[in-house]
């Protein structure tokens, strides 16, 4: 399967704590580690690491987080042909993991550099792909723009929407597959997905702007998506959480390989990949294999 990850790429500095520091404090932390992260290059490496062909359009600094960045996607098998070098700094991710939850603070910088003219330069390549996964760490109007590009050519559309904002009508007429957490979920629909209906609800408001198969991921109480007109629950796996870093990401190129499993095959088996990432430490570096999910999934009874 060819895919195509319009989105960001950036270097995660990481440090562990027991707890979250209150404002103005300051509390020991363990652990610190640079990596290569950004939910458009995590998608992408999940997306190969599982089989696809995957190409990457993006952008990174003229500078060493950069090349690490560049190195880590080659590593992943991921074509870097198309990523731009621009002259701001490669894009940053401060990320606090506490209790295997975290918090996250970005610098866009050269993912804000991604533009509607780097999009027409690579219609080629986005007319050749089976399917187009883009986030929101871009700027929204190339994101837009890069969604009527390919669906113009046929192309489905993958859209997680993160870090979430208003989602303009001309995007969302141009997904068609929406894949988000619950705080997402409730900042588009009004609807917290806390209990069956109310996650029923969130899932026919995102099917009434047009989307036809929208998934909501819910951590540990796993997950709620469409099967056509029918609403379903999939369990998590249970899973030591180590690090929920990628987890969500891991979800998406795993989801989206698997075209050649139905609806439900696909939302188990991307259950399974980001059960394996929340039980290891880092982004990219956590996710798994082909031949380790499936190992994963034999063990399972499901």
């Amino acid at each position: 399967m060819k895919i195509v990850v319009i989105g960001s790429i950036n270097t995660d500095l990481v440090i562990n704590t027991e707890r979250l520091p209150r404002i103005g404090e300051t509390i020991n932390g363990s652990g610190f580690s640079v990596n290569c992260g950004g939910k458009g290059a995590n998608q992408a490496i999940a997306a190969a690491k599982l089989g696809g062909d995957v190409s990457f359009i993006g952008a990174v600094g003229n500078d060493a987080n950069g090349e690490m960045a560049l190195g880590n996607l080659k590593t992943g098998n991921v074509s870097t042909t198309y990523i731009e070098k621009v002259s701001v700094n490669t894009g940053v991710a401060v990320i606090t993991v506490a209790g295997g939850d975290n918090c996250i603070v970005l610098d866009s910088g050269a993912n804000g550099m991604i533009t509607k003219e780097i999009i027409d330069k690579n219609e080629g390549l986005i007319k050749s792909a089976d399917a187009v996964i883009m986030q929101l760490e871009i700027p929204m109007e190339t994101v837009t723009y890069a969604a009527q590009v390919a669906k113009r050519h046929n192309v489905k559309v993958i859209l997680n929407p993160a870090p979430i904002i208003a989602l303009p009508k001309e995007l969302t007429d141009n997904t068609d597959v929406i894949i988000l957490n619950e705080t997402e979920a409730e900042f588009i629909t009004g609807t917290y997905p806390d209990t069956k209906e109310n996650g029923k609800e969130c899932i026919n408001k995102l099917k009434s702007m047009g989307i036809e198969q929208a998934i909501i991921t819910l951590g540990g109480d796993g997950s709620i998506y469409n099967d056509g007109d029918e609403i379903i629950h999939q369990p998590a796996f249970k899973a030591d959480v180590v690090d929920s870093t990628a987890a969500g990401d891991t979800f998406i190129g795993a989801y989206t390989i698997r075209c050649d499993l139905d609806i439900k095959e696909r939302i188990v088996y991307a259950t399974a990949a980001s059960s394996i990432t929340v039980s290891r430490k880092g982004a990219s570096s956590s996710i798994p294999t082909r031949d380790e999910v499936e190992e994963y999934l034999a063990k399972q009874s499901y």
